[in-house]
């Protein structure tokens, strides 16, 4: 029984999920101007699995990259690294992320033309969260009769081991330590002697 009660609670702690969550963090630039570079953070949350997706649309063909953040050198902080995840030389793009990745990332914008641009993104992260994050019935009713069945489990385990043995065979219980000294005590009275008159002192003699 504690052996089933232990394969019940990791089963319920392996197959139960949480909510689904999803964080959108939006990326708007009404004016780039001419040659110029705009860099914003985006946001999200560090996660083991997750999936990420990053869409844009800009009013010209612009260049625009993703990089993860690293430690800068000199200053406290983060920097963008050297390697970007994806770039585009375009008006639009599409990018998508599964699995785990450090926020925030970079996000590097730079006009070439003689032109100002209008830009407009968003980041979409999705993760499921932990069971015990957020526990419903679905998960606590599993994990009471894990608990019920190992704590019975254990009992029976301890008292197998522990108790010692024919505890409980013989016609009769133990008895309690009283048992012989009630029976001496019944053992010492006669039952032909009348009870009043044994303070009577030494019998009488009747006269001749």
């Amino acid at each position: 029984m504690a052996v089933i009660g232990v394969g019940v609670l990791f089963a319920a702690l392996s197959f139960s999920s949480g909510p689904a969550v999803t964080q959108f963090d939006p990326v708007e630039v009404s004016t780039l101007a001419p040659y110029a570079y705009y860099t914003q953070e985006l946001e999200g949350t560090n996660q083991s699995s997750a999936s990420v997706e990053l869409s844009w649309a800009s009013s010209q063909k612009l260049t625009v990259a993703v990089y993860t953040a690293v430690s800068c050198p000199h200053i406290m902080g983060v920097c963008p690294s050297g390697a970007a995840l994806v770039r585009w030389y375009d008006d639009s793009g599409h990018w998508s992320w599964s699995g785990p990745l450090a926020f925030p990332l970079f996000l590097n914008l730079s006009n070439p033309n003689a032109s100002s641009a209008a830009f407009a993104g968003s980041l979409i992260e999705t993760y499921t969260t932990s069971a015990l994050a957020n526990p419903s019935w679905n998960l606590f009713v599993p994990l009471m009769g894990a608990a019920v069945l190992i704590v019975i489990g254990g009992v029976a385990v301890f008292l197998g081991l522990f108790l010692p043995k024919g505890v409980y065979s013989g016609d009769r219980m133990p008895g309690s330590p009283y048992d012989d000294e009630d029976e001496d005590d019944e053992s010492m009275e006669d039952p032909s002697i009348d009870p009043l008159d044994a303070d009577d002192g030494p019998p009488r003699v009747p006269p001749p």
